[in-house]
C-alpha cells in the first residue's frame, strides 16, 4: 500500500528537478547553482548523520545493524561530494548508483510500514534527494558520464559487492539486500533462491542497468560522430 509520505516524495523527486533545472538555465548564475547544489548536499549529509545518531543514541540499536553499508548510503556520499565539488569522478558513481539503485528504492521502498513516521521521512527524503541531486547535475550543470565512466563504476560496484558480502558474513545483516530480499515486495523477490545465484543475478541486473543508463550518451556520441 502506497503511503501519503511515499506519494509526496515521489512528487518532490519529479517536481524539484523540473523547477530547479529551468531556473538554473534562466538565471545563468554560478552563485545560484552553487547554493542549490550545496544545499542538497548538506541536507543529504544531515539526514544520513542524523538518522545514525537517533538510531544509536535514542533507539539504542546495535551498531552492527546500522552501519552505512547499503548501496544508497554509498550513493548518498557520492552525490553529496559531486554536488559540493562538481567532481566528475564522484558524479559518475552518483549517476549510475543513484539512478540504477535509488530510483528502485523509491518505487519499491524497503521500509517497514510499522516504523515511526520520522523513519519514513528520513528514508524517502534521502532517496529523493539523491535522485534530485543527480538530475540537477545532469540538466543544470551539464555533467555526464563518459566512455571511461562505465568500467570505473563497474570496478567500484564490484568493490561494494565484496565489502557488503564480507560485512554481512561478519554481522549476520542484510546490507545491499545481498543475503535475501527485503521484507517488502520488490524486484528481488523474483530472483533465484540459491544464494550464490541470487547474488550473481543481483550483480548481473545492476550491470545491465548501468549499460542502459549509459546508452543515451552512447547514442548521442555516435550521432554526433556521424555528423562530423
Amino acid at each position: 500500500m502506497v503511503s501519503a509520505t511515499h506519494l509526496i516524495f515521489l512528487g518532490i523527486t519529479v517536481l524539484a528537478p523540473a523547477g530547479l533545472c529551468p531556473a538554473s538555465r534562466r538565471l545563468n548564475s554560478e552563485q545560484f547553482d552553487r547554493r542549490v547544489a550545496r544545499s542538497i548536499a548538506g541536507i543529504l549529509l544531515a539526514i544520513e548523520i542524523g538518522e545514525f545518531l537517533v538510531k544509536w543514541l535514542v533507539e539504542r540499536q546495535a551498531l552492527t545493524g546500522m552501519l552505512p553499508m547499503h548501496l544508497c548510503d554509498w550513493a548518498l556520499v557520492a552525490v553529496a561530494v559531486a554536488l559540493w565539488r562538481q567532481a566528475p569522478r564522484w558524479f559518475e558513481v552518483a549517476y549510475f548508483w543513484g539512478l540504477a539503485g535509488t530510483i528502485q528504492g523509491l518505487l519499491t521502498p524497503a521500509i517497514d510500514p510499522a516504523l515511526a513516521l520520522w523513519r519514513h521521512f528520513a528514508f524517502f527524503s534521502a532517496h529523493s534527494g539523491i535522485v534530485v541531486g543527480v538530475l540537477f547535475l545532469v540538466f543544470a550543470k551539464g555533467m555526464r558520464p563518459v566512455p571511461a565512466s562505465l568500467p570505473r563504476v563497474l570496478f567500484w560496484s564490484e568493490m561494494y559487492l565484496v565489502a557488503a558480502l564480507m560485512v554481512n558474513a561478519l554481522t549476520g545483516q542484510n546490507y545491499g539486500f545481498l543475503a535475501h530480499p527485503p521484507i517488502t515486495p520488490s524486484l528481488l523477490d523474483y530472483f533465484p533462491q540459491a544464494h550464490w545465484l541470487y547474488v550473481a543475478t543481483v550483480n548481473g541486473v545492476a550491470l545491465l542497468a548501468f549499460a542502459i543508463l549509459y546508452l543515451p550518451w552512447w547514442i548521442a556520441d555516435a550521432r554526433r560522430g556521424s555528423c562530423t
